[in-house]
C-alpha cells in the first residue's frame, strides 16, 4: 500500500462502504413497521410473520464474526463484494415471494449482509491515513444505527406509494451500485491473518441464539411462563456461558473478548443493542 494511492482512494472507499452498510442497516428495520401487511399478503400467522425479523437478525448474528474473520484470511475486499451480492441475492428473492416460507429464506440470505460491518472496518483500518481511521469506524459504526431508524420512518411512505415489495427493490437498486463500485474502486488489501475459523465457539454462538431468538419470538404465542420457553431461556444462557468460555481459550476466538472491552466498542454495541430492544 503505498501514501500515493491511499491519499487518492480512501474517500472514495468510505463512500462506497458506507452505500453498502446503508444497505444492510435499511433492511434491518423497513420491514418493521409493515409485518401486518406482509401477513396478509402472504397469508400466514402472526408467530410465522415475526420469522421475517427473527430469521434476518439470527443470520446476521452469526455470520457477521465468521466472514470477518474470513475478509482477514482470504481478502476483505473480496468478502465485502459477496456480502453485498448475498444481499442483493436476498433482496431480489424476497421482492419476488409469495410465500412466508420463500421469504423468511430470503431473509436468511440477506442476513449475510451483516459480514459486511467486521471486513469494512478491516478495510478502513488498512488502506486509510491513521489520523482518519477513528473517525471513519465512528461514522461506519454509526451508520447502522441511522439506518435503522430511517427504515421505520421511511416504511410507511413507500408502502403508500408503491407497495411492500418496494421495500427489497430500493435496497436491492443500491446494494447492486455498491457492489459494483467496490469491485471498480476499493483496492483490495495486502493484508492477510493467517490461521482458522474456531467452529467450537461458531457452533455455540449460533446455539444460544437460536435459543434465545425461538424463545423471544415464540413466547407470545406459547406463553412467556410456558416450559417450552424458560427451557430455551436457561438453554440460551448455559450455552451462552460456554461460548464465552471456547471464546477466551480459543487460539482464534471468533469474537475478541479483549477487544469488547475497549470503550468505543463496548458503546457501540450497547446503543445497537438498546435500538434492537426499543424497536
Amino acid at each position: 500500500m503505498t501514501v500515493g494511492r491511499e491519499r487518492t482512494h480512501y474517500r472514495v472507499t468510505f463512500a462506497v462502504l458506507a452505500l453498502g452498510v446503508a444497505a444492510f442497516a435499511l433492511l434491518q428495520s423497513l420491514v418493521i413497521p409493515v409485518l401486518t401487511t406482509v401477513q396478509h399478503e402472504l397469508h400466514t400467522t402472526q408467530s410465522a410473520v415475526t420469522w421475517v425479523l427473527t430469521a434476518y437478525l439470527l443470520s446476521a448474528s452469526i455470520m457477521t464474526p465468521i466472514l470477518g474473520r474470513v475478509g482477514d484470511m482470504m481478502g476483505k475486499k473480496r468478502v465485502f463484494v459477496a456480502t453485498l451480492v448475498a444481499l442483493a441475492v436476498g433482496s431480489l428473492l424476497a421482492a419476488f415471494a409469495t410465500s412466508i416460507g420463500v421469504m423468511i429464506l430470503a431473509r436468511v440470505i440477506q442476513g449475510f449482509g451483516g459480514g459486511m460491518l467486521p471486513v469494512a472496518f478491516g478495510i478502513i483500518r488498512d488502506e486509510f491515513p491513521a489520523p482518519r481511521i477513528a473517525g471513519a469506524v465512528g461514522l461506519i459504526a454509526s451508520l447502522t444505527a441511522v439506518g435503522a431508524g430511517l427504515g421505520i420512518v421511511l416504511a410507511g411512505p413507500i408502502v403508500s406509494v408503491l407497495d411492500y415489495h418496494w421495500l427489497f427493490w430500493l435496497p436491492l437498486i443500491l446494494t447492486v451500485l455498491a457492489a459494483a463500485s467496490a469491485v471498480l474502486l476499493v483496492p483490495e488489501s495486502p493484508v492477510r491473518t493467517p490461521g482458522r475459523i474456531s467452529w467450537l465457539p461458531a457452533m455455540l454462538l449460533a446455539a444460544w441464539l437460536v435459543a434465545l431468538l425461538v424463545a423471544l419470538s415464540e413466547a407470545p404465542t406459547w406463553g412467556w411462563t410456558s416450559g417450552r420457553v424458560a427451557g430455551l431461556l436457561a438453554g440460551a444462557v448455559v450455552l451462552a456461558a460456554a461460548w464465552l468460555v471456547a471464546e477466551l481459550r480459543a487460539d482464534v476466538p471468533v469474537i475478541d473478548m479483549k477487544m469488547m472491552r475497549q470503550t468505543a466498542v463496548w458503546t457501540n454495541n450497547l446503543v445497537g443493542l438498546l435500538i434492537g430492544v426499543g424497536m
